[in-house]
């Protein structure tokens, strides 16, 4: 899975090093809805909506994810596991983006604040609760292209403090891509 990271996001900043054209991308300009979905932790169907300038809402129905599932040992202890796991979780977060370059294809960094909440599909996680709520900090690089002017890719990182139940810290990763309208 970080081989894979890897590959994408070297990929995704070459091609944001192209040449310089005059036609730019729509993307947070005249497209400011953009409906997606990104692989990882968490798996999940994304939205996201240009708020003026450099302000963004980011929002997310997950569907579970790789790597960041918990599971008990034998004498109790609870631990992060690398199954795959079957929650279904909403975050939202608000997001500062600022272009780092703007020449055929546009790169964007972005950093933000927001909140998920987990909710165990299949009743009571290994921790023994169905709600878990985290406070995050998502930073990420966005790729756009000029063609199709209406694509999104991007790579997100969002350290997490588990609030409730049990105070932890976690790091959410996801790789996506969205569609502007």
């Amino acid at each position: 899975m970080k081989r894979l990271v890897l590959l994408i996001s070297a990929a995704v900043a070459i091609v944001g090093l192209g040449a310089p054209r005059a036609q730019a991308t729509e993307v947070g300009t005249s497209r400011t809805f953009g409906l997606g979905f990104q692989l990882g932790e968490p798996t999940a169907i994304t939205a996201k909506l240009f708020a003026g300038g450099p302000h963004a809402f980011d929002f997310g129905l997950g569907f579970g994810g790789w790597g960041y599932d918990w599971c008990t040992d034998a004498n109790g202890h609870t631990y992060r596991c690398g199954s795959f796991n079957h929650d279904i979780s909403l975050h939202m977060d608000y997001l500062y983006q600022e272009n780092i370059l703007n020449m055929t294809n546009r790169l964007d960094w972005y950093v933000g604040v927001g909140g998920r909440i987990i909710m165990s599909a299949y009743g009571s996680n290994n921790l023994g609760h169905d709600v878990v709520l985290l406070a995050r900090v998502p930073i990420g690089l966005a790729a756009t292209f000029r063609r199709p002017s209406f694509l999104e890719a991007y790579l997100e990182i969002a350290p997490a403090l588990v609030v409730f139940p049990p105070l932890d810290f976690t790091i959410d990763v996801a790789l996506g891509v969205r569609a502007y309208f």
